[in-house]
């Protein structure tokens, strides 16, 4: 779960900031629209790019976790990254509910696994 918060505070946080960089002086709809689809596509380059490339987001990579194939533990390809993205946004409200941490972590084919477990 704390990988978790760490990505929901990164994409919140960078995405609210970039938001107001980026787009100062919008009025109307996109007073909501802006921030919401800057915090999206940060959240997403951090779920899937950074999954593709260093098979974890900043979260996981900050707590020692790595996002393996269920299969044969290899690297996530694209359309199973982006499966486990929106996969996530669906049930993550579902999930903190039922206080299934762990029902995401083999979502999509893909599980999360400790760094240290996925040397030996």
């Amino acid at each position: 779960m704390a990988a978790v918060f760490t990505d929901v505070l990164f994409a919140l946080g960078a995405g609210l900031a970039l938001s107001r960089g980026l787009f100062p002086d919008t009025g109307g709809a996109g007073e909501f629209l802006a921030p919401v689809l800057t915090v999206l596509a940060l959240s997403c380059a951090n779920h899937v790019i950074l999954v593709l490339l260093f098979r974890a987001s900043l979260g996981k990579l900050l707590w020692g976790l790595r996002v393996v194939r269920v299969t044969d533990a290899g690297r996530p390809r694209f359309p199973r990254a982006v499966r486990r993205w929106v996969t996530g946004y669906l049930y993550f409200v579902l999930m903190v509910l039922a206080e299934e941490g762990d029902t995401l972590g083999e979502a999509c084919g893909l599980r999360t696994v400790r760094r240290r477990d996925l040397r030996s």
